[in-house]
């Protein structure tokens, strides 16, 4: 979990709930989801699995599985606006 940096007592919670919203091993694609999400001010997570990190790092693409996250209560938001584009 992750903790929210200025949440106040009994009136917010100070955890964030994150939920998987896609995942890729595409580097193009990714960057299509992380301008979308930025575009429409939903804060996300990337979450790079094996070296993945360290490859995208020094090569700029990576093989492995890259997890996007956003919050619980931006998921249905994030998800409809990349329903409308096909990845294919």
């Amino acid at each position: 979990m992750f903790k929210r940096k200025n949440a106040k007592k009994n009136k917010q919670s100070n955890e964030i709930d994150l939920v998987l919203l896609r995942t890729t091993n595409n580097n193009f694609e990714l960057g299509i989801i992380k301008s979308i999400l930025d575009d429409n001010n939903i804060p996300y997570i990337v979450k790079d699995y094996g070296a993945g990190g360290y490859m995208r790092i020094i090569s700029g693409d990576s093989p492995y599985r890259t997890d996007v996250l956003v919050e619980k209560s931006n998921y249905n938001q994030a998800k409809e606006i990349l329903e409308q584009i096909t990845f294919e």
